[in-house]
């Protein structure tokens, strides 16, 4: 079978499963009506350029066997009956996957599957799932079990239930990643438990001198756990069942980016502001745990953001241990990078009208910036606050994950109201061990605005 032809078949599968769809809805709106206006009309060229690459493959069938019958018979070598089998076993896998086109029709840009082709397919196949799980839609079935979607639902004593399928939540967990700070800059690693004790290393071998034939005693390092404690997120929202089956690849989409939005941020405030409370989960982030050796204090009247100066800056630099500069970088709300950072650099000179079109990149004094919401942002006088960090994360601090992330969606718990209710949940701790002392700088360091 030729590549067009066989694109052309799985075109016109994807054509044929949305206009089941929406043949399905209920009071379509015109754009729905419009839709499948659109898709019938697609169906007739589809057909059209289907029939005719068939004659093609045909063609070509007919002109190979003309020259295999002219041409001296071959001796086929054997091939052992496993090999045979393995062989057929994967062509009937190819012949049996169906690929779904990046041109499926769906209402909307995506925001959470839109990394490549693949991810549009993930989008279609969660919405296969949900349609098979709870709509009970016999194509959506078979369409799972045609390509390996787990669609049996859970039922308990109140709630028909599913787990939403493991490679939905891995696409959550990129997203994570994407519109979160700290996952990129922590030290991250995969808990076997709720707890995860981490040794670290609080004084080093020491080198001493021996006069001869004295005894040499050991300077031994001295090794002390780190003790993360993996905390529950919840993330819950209700979705009516109508908008959700008419719109399934659209509102699938949005869910995956609303809830990965809301946990990004959650772990943020975790990772850097953190105060200890019952609202981060206990946890202490970079801002809080800052030692006194680690702040830079801004100099006399800089009180604000906007009066931080060029040497504010390069003393927290300065202030940072030689150990964590290497992997060192900032991390400072949006509005300090503006008011501030953005502001020296046009002012050092320099800068031309595509500079100042194109915009400063991010990295400040040779190393990178992150920018993250979650970091103080108040402009004018906002005396003794930390407006920025400093440093190393990886060698400072460490994100520990129990559990990437785990979806259910019930659809019993509102069904007076005729919603589905979808939870997510995502485990994970966070420790910063490296923050500073009182009279020591640690891998992190914090600057400050001016007392007065």
């Amino acid at each position: 079978m030729s590549k067009e032809l066989k694109r052309l078949q799985n075109r016109a599968a994807a054509v044929a499963a949305r206009l089941a769809e929406l043949s399905d809805s209920e009071d379509r709106s015109e754009e729905q009506d419009e839709e499948i206006r659109s898709l019938l009309g697609e169906v007739d060229s589809v057909k059209a350029k289907i029939k005719h690459e068939e004659e093609i493959v045909a063609k070509l069938e007919e002109v190979r066997s003309s020259f295999e019958q002219a041409a001296p018979a071959q001796v086929e070598p054997e091939v052992a009956p496993v090999a045979v089998a393995e062989e057929r076993a994967v062509e009937e896998t190819e012949e049996k996957k169906v690929e779904i086109r990046s041109a499926l029709p769906h209402h909307s840009e995506l925001r959470a599957f839109n990394v490549d082709a693949s991810s549009v397919e993930q989008a279609y196949r969660f919405s296969k799932w949900v349609g098979a799980t709870f709509y009970h839609r016999e194509d959506d079935k078979r369409w799972c079990k045609d390509h390996g979607v787990e669609s049996r639902a859970l039922t308990g004593a109140a709630d028909t239930s599913g787990i939403v399928p493991t490679e939905f939540a891995a696409t959550l967990i990129r997203l994570l990643d994407r519109y979160g700070v700290y996952p990129k800059l922590a030290r991250q690693m995969m808990m076997s438990s709720d707890v995860l004790n981490v040794p670290k290393q609080s004084a080093n071998v020491t080198a001493n001198f021996f006069d001869e034939a004295t005894t040499i005693t050991p300077g031994d390092p001295t090794l002390v756990p780190l003790t993360i404690t993996a905390k529950k997120v919840a993330v819950a929202t209700r979705i009516s069942a109508e908008y959700m089956q008419d719109t399934l690849v659209s509102v699938s989409d949005w869910l995956l980016d609303d809830f990965a939005v809301a946990v990004a941020k959650r772990v943020d405030e975790c990772g850097l502001i953190a105060d200890g409370s019952a609202t981060y989960g206990g946890m202490t982030g970079a801002v809080e745990a800052l030692g006194a050796g680690s702040v830079v204090t801004a100099a006399s009247g800089n009180t604000s953001v906007e009066t931080l100066d060029i040497d504010d800056w390069l003393a927290a630099i300065g202030k940072c241990p030689s150990y964590a500069r290497p992997g060192a970088a900032w991390v400072m709300s949006p509005v300090v990078f503006a008011a501030s950072v953005q502001k020296l650099m046009y002012n050092a000179g320099g800068s031309n009208m595509v500079d100042v079109a194109n915009g400063a990149v991010a990295r400040f004094l040779g190393y990178p910036v992150y920018l993250s919401d979650v970091m103080d942002g108040t402009l004018g006088a906002d005396a003794g606050v930390v407006k920025a960090l400093f440093g190393d994360f990886k060698k400072g601090a460490i994100l520990g994950r129990r559990l990437d992330f785990s979806a259910r969606v019930y659809d019993q718990t509102y069904a007076a109201s005729d919603e589905l209710l979808v939870i997510g949940k995502h485990r994970f701790g966070s420790l910063v061990h490296d923050a500073g002392t009182a009279s020591a700088a640690g891998a992190i360091v914090g600057l400050k605005t001016a007392a007065s």
